[in-house]
């Protein structure tokens, strides 16, 4: 799910850190409606970032990897999913 997050972690640290620290703002529009992309943090080390930007917004979308033992990694000792 990383490659997802990539387009809009713009931020160097981010980049090289593989974890959206700060929130990312992409838009789109079509002819009649006008949508705005919120990328918000998911590691637990920045969860009040992610608060402010989850708050922004209408809707939410959830991103989890479906590739084999990927989200189960996440349940081992250090680690969050």
């Amino acid at each position: 799910s990383w490659y997802l997050s990539w387009a809009l972690d713009t931020n160097e640290e981010e980049r090289e850190k593989r974890k959206t620290i700060e929130g990312g703002r992409a838009w789109f529009e079509t002819e009649k409606k006008h949508f705005i992309i919120l990328d918000a943090p998911g590691h637990k080390c920045f969860v009040p970032n992610m608060i402010g930007g989850a708050a922004q917004a209408d809707i939410a979308i959830l991103v989890i990897s479906t590739r084999k033992g990927e989200f189960e990694t996440g349940f081992g000792r250090g680690e969050q999913t």
